[in-house]
C-alpha cells in the first residue's frame, strides 16, 4: 500500500492471511490462474505464427524483392522475430 495507491495488491492480501486459511489457497490460485489465462493463448498463437511466417515471405524472396515489396519483407521478418521471441516457451511444460 503506497500513498499514491491506497488499494492493496493481491500478493499483499495473500501474505496477510494466515497460512492455514482457505482464503490463502484461493488467492494463490487466483494469481497463478490469471497469468495463465492471459499468457498461454498469446504464447501459443505466437509459436504457430512463427512457424507460418516463413511460408509467407519465402515466395517473396524466391521471386525477387522489388523496392515496393522491401518494406513488406522487412515487416514480415520483424513480425517473425517477434513471434519467435513471444512463442519461445510454448509447450515447454
Amino acid at each position: 500500500m503506497t500513498p499514491s495507491n491506497p488499494l492493496r495488491s493481491v500478493a499483499d492480501l495473500r501474505d496477510a492471511v494466515p497460512a492455514s486459511s482457505r482464503l490463502k489457497d484461493a488467492l494463490t490460485g487466483f494469481t497463478g490462474t490469471g497469468r495463465t489465462i492471459a499468457v498461454e493463448p498469446v504464447r501459443a498463437l505466437a509459436f504457430y505464427a512463427a512457424i507460418a511466417f516463413p511460408f509467407v515471405y519465402l515466395p517473396l524472396l524466391a521471386n525477387g524483392v522489388t523496392t515496393e515489396q522491401l518494406s513488406v519483407l522487412i515487416g514480415l521478418l520483424l513480425a517473425n522475430a517477434a513471434a519467435l521471441v513471444l512463442g519461445h516457451g510454448h509447450g515447454s511444460k
